[in-house]
């Protein structure tokens, strides 16, 4: 009887610690190795895209203009260098009402990059284009001396049943990998 109960209890300790919440990535958890603290490259245009914004992102490497402070709308660094894990500069700017733009370059080589909902994590959108978030822009979160960069965004608003969601995103082996998606209280 007592190895029944105690078979029976372990199969329930398993069940619960398997449905717990995981614990949600915090950017200490995501440190850099290092940090570039020179002059950065010119920005590297390889896309048509690219070069359509081509102003905006060598202003952002150049200038620091649009380039975030933690990704908080409206704290420009206003100088040049890294603002994201340490080597790379996001350059995030407006387009319209809800709409962010973004791209982000490596400090030291030049390269490029999308933003992570632009990327193949099975949420494709146009690239370099944020998802309206219920009438307002992505809310983006990001630090200098971490790879992880948090969005909270709706995507597909123009559906019916578009919902929030907080994406949880890793930057490693230059690409994005989604850690985790919350849906969010509207």
């Amino acid at each position: 009887m007592n190895l029944i109960f105690a078979a029976t209890l372990s199969l329930l300790q398993t069940a619960a610690a398997q449905s717990a919440p995981k614990p949600l990535p915090k950017f200490e958890d995501y440190p850099v190795k290092g940090a570039f603290n020179q002059v950065p490259h010119s920005p590297i245009l390889a896309t048509q895209e690219q070069q359509r914004y081509r102003t905006r992102i060598r202003e952002g490497v150049e200038k620091g203009w649009g380039v975030w402070i933690n990704g908080e709308w409206g704290k420009e660094q206003n100088r040049p260098g890294p603002n994201f894990a340490g080597h790379y500069i996001v350059i995030v700017w407006g387009c319209g009402s809800g709409c962010l733009r973004m791209a982000m370059s490596n400090a030291e080589t030049g390269t490029i990059y999308n933003p992570p909902l632009s990327e193949d994590v099975g949420l494709a959108l146009p690239m370099l284009v944020f998802p309206n978030s219920a009438g307002r822009a992505a809310d983006v979160e990001y630090r200098s001396d971490s790879r992880l960069m948090v969005i909270r965004a709706t995507p597909h608003s123009d559906r019916r049943n578009a919902a929030p969601y907080a994406f949880y995103f890793l930057w490693q082996d230059e690409r994005w990998t989604l850690l985790m998606r919350l849906p969010l209280e509207e």
